[in-house]
């Protein structure tokens, strides 16, 4: 029996309170507008706003002084590991995977969390990334590379061989440091989004070096969110993939996508998911959905349908179909719907 100076608990959340002041705040840098001229107008502001927000302004590229660490041979293809470096004491490890008979089309390829960074995504796994691997469909870096495409897998910052050192033991494979480094970055004006978006930026910068064609961008999860603000940002983007990364964010409010790579100053206050698509229109742009992906918060895919349909107008003010969403049954996970696509723009095929 429980004494009598025991008292029943309950529980005091902040959640409500950040569910008004949300909905007070959000999307004060939205686009409204009902032209074309009006959305390509608000789409010069609005990446030099967010510029600001992410901290970008702040940062500075250097010589990149590539290394190629390592080379291997494989069947049909050749990986190399490349070294550069994005800032001053900023370095992004990255696998380039090179097919044989190629099509010299660049695609940049991003992890998501727990594949090891950029590992998973060139098929290297041991037993503890080996079940997240396959349950994720981690592996569409080598799908890409079958397809003809010359494939460029970085680690994103945190991630992989990019981690802090508290999470460097082998038993932290599956971690990352998004939230020890986002932490520190907000106390400096900057953010990890911001600082993953502008490596990113000088990653297309190593690429142009060698290629003249256009570049594509795909990725899972995180990954997703980072190919969803890199092709916000940077219009070299011309054909993007995002997979179980397109849903409304204040169904994300203490609930989900709680990793410190989500969390950017005054975001919430200025746009939403559906506005950084219509930041990429006319360009090529692919979004698959899980029907049971639980990023997509408690109301499911009615959370994702409402941020496709505000960018599907902004498509259709460019009078562009380029925009086109695929919906799966399962969870959350690589679909792999969007290979013809690619290929589609690319005018390469299989």
């Amino acid at each position: 029996m429980l004494g009598s100076d025991v008292l029943e608990t309950n529980f005091y959340s902040m959640r409500d309170y950040f569910l008004r002041v949300f909905d007070e705040n959000c999307r004060k840098f939205g686009f409204f507008g009902e032209s074309e001229e009006e959305l390509i107008s608000w789409q010069n502001d609005l990446r030099l706003k967010l510029s600001n927000v992410l901290g970008i302004d702040k940062m500075k590229g250097c010589e990149m002084n590539p290394k190629i660490i390592e080379s291997q041979a494989f069947d049909g293809y050749r990986r190399d590991k490349v070294v550069i470096e994005t800032q001053k004491d900023v370095f992004m490890p990255l696998f380039v995977l090179t097919p044989e008979n190629g099509n010299d089309v660049p695609v940049i390829a991003l992890h998501g969390h727990s594949s090891d960074g950029k590992n998973g995504l060139v098929g290297i796994k041991n037993e503890l990334t080996e079940k997240k691997i396959k349950e994720y469909n981690y592996t569409y870096a080598l799908d890409l590379a079958q397809r003809g495409y010359t494939v460029f897998c970085p680690d994103l910052c945190g991630s992989g061989e990019r981690r802090e050192e508290r999470q460097q033991k082998d038993k932290s494979i599956l971690e990352s440091s998004c939230n020890d480094i986002n932490n520190a970055a907000l106390s400096l004006g900057m953010s990890l989004l911001g600082i993953m978006v502008f490596d990113l930026i000088r990653l297309i910068d190593y690429i142009k070096i060698d290629f003249d064609k256009d570049v594509a961008c795909c990725g899972f999860s995180g990954g997703g969110l980072c190919t969803l603000w890199l092709a916000a940002i940077d219009e070299r983007i011309q054909c993007s993939v995002v997979s179980g990364y397109f849903h409304g964010l204040r169904d994300t409010i203490l609930d989900n996508n709680l990793c410190g790579c989500n969390f950017v100053r005054d975001m919430w206050k200025y746009i939403d998911i559906c506005d950084l698509g219509s930041l990429i229109a006319p360009r090529k742009l692919f979004i698959e959905s899980g029907t049971s992906d639980k990023l997509n918060g408690k109301r499911g895919l009615n959370n994702v349908f409402e941020q496709v349909i505000q960018t599907q107008r902004s498509y259709d003010l460019f009078k562009s179909n380029n925009l086109v969403h695929k919906i799966f049954e399962g969870g959350h996970k690589w679909f792999g719907s969007a290979y013809d696509f690619l290929d589609d723009w690319s005018g390469c095929c299989e």
